[in-house]
């Protein structure tokens, strides 16, 4: 026992241990005071960054709804196949260039069809008589969702291996067209589960989608901290990088803890915001 404290309170172990230690912590708070059950952490996580409408989501078979609206839902697990994506599938990993820039093209066309069908859809919480092109469908949500957040992924994933990793190579994760296909065929195979509408798929989908949002948050955010304790292409292995992954997720969760905070005093409620017409 002494010598794995010891081997703990090494100086090279320390900052792991401090990282844990409140990750602990703030994980221990926001557990305490969110809604009960693995779905109703999930929920928490939704409602941070999502406005949760009823309408606007899909739903289990008891009616309760998913964690996120459809859109969110589906960027959120699209930005787990951008970011995991070609590590599994496609052994590409550590690989620290952006694509090429008709595969860049493509994303930021995903990214725009996007953003379109959000502001089209946006337009029906305005008051009567605001034009709009076409009347918005949580499966059209879900499809632009997916694929902006393979945009999202498949972007932030060069930045965070040249930013972490000793050994990152001078390649492209999605260096070829059928890269980007194969993870598009993925997004199709979730939105397509999705719309099956069947609760063996949609629970632990919802799971992942709240997943979702805390990794791409723990993954932005451990880039911030290798840039503010200057440990860019540092770590060799995961646990050379585990330090800056805890306090990634320290901030992540302090981040949706806060907005949770902020959003339940002044709704005084963890339901979705009031429902649109559509």
């Amino acid at each position: 026992m002494p010598s794995l404290l010891s081997h703990l309170l090494a100086p090279s172990n320390r900052l792991t241990l401090i990282a844990a230690l409140l990750l602990l912590v703030v994980l221990s708070v926001w557990v305490a005071f969110t809604p009960v059950g693995i779905l109703g952490k999930a929920d928490a996580v939704g409602y941070a960054v999502c406005h949760r409408i009823t309408i606007r989501s899909f739903a289990f078979g008891d009616n309760r709804q998913l964690p996120l609206c459809a859109r969110c839902t589906g960027m959120f697990l699209g930005a787990l196949i951008g970011l995991f994506g070609p590590g599994l599938l496609l052994g590409r990993k550590r690989m620290g260039l952006f694509p090429p820039l008709g595969i860049i093209a493509a994303l930021i066309a995903f990214t725009v069809i996007w953003a379109f069908d959000g502001a089209n859809s946006y337009t029906f919480l305005l008051p009567p008589g605001v034009p709009h092109l076409y009347t918005p469908s949580n499966p059209l949500r879900l499809l632009t969702g997916i694929a902006h957040g393979i945009t999202m992924g498949s972007l932030l994933l060069p930045v965070a291996n040249s930013m972490l990793w000793a050994d990152v190579k001078q390649e492209a994760a999605l260096g070829k067209a059928w890269h980007l296909l194969a993870l598009l065929g993925v997004g199709g195979v979730v939105f397509a589960l999705i719309l099956l509408d069947l609760d063996i798929f949609l629970y632990p989908l919802a799971l992942l989608s709240a997943a979702g949002v805390v990794t791409l948050l723990a993954a932005i955010n451990t880039v911030v901290m290798t840039s503010l304790f200057r440990r860019e292409n540092t770590a060799h292995a995961f646990l050379d990088a585990m330090p800056m992954i805890l306090l990634g997720l320290v901030v992540c969760f302090l981040i949706v803890g806060g907005i949770d905070l902020m959003r339940f005093l002044a709704t005084g409620t963890w339901d979705g915001f009031v429902n649109p017409p559509v």
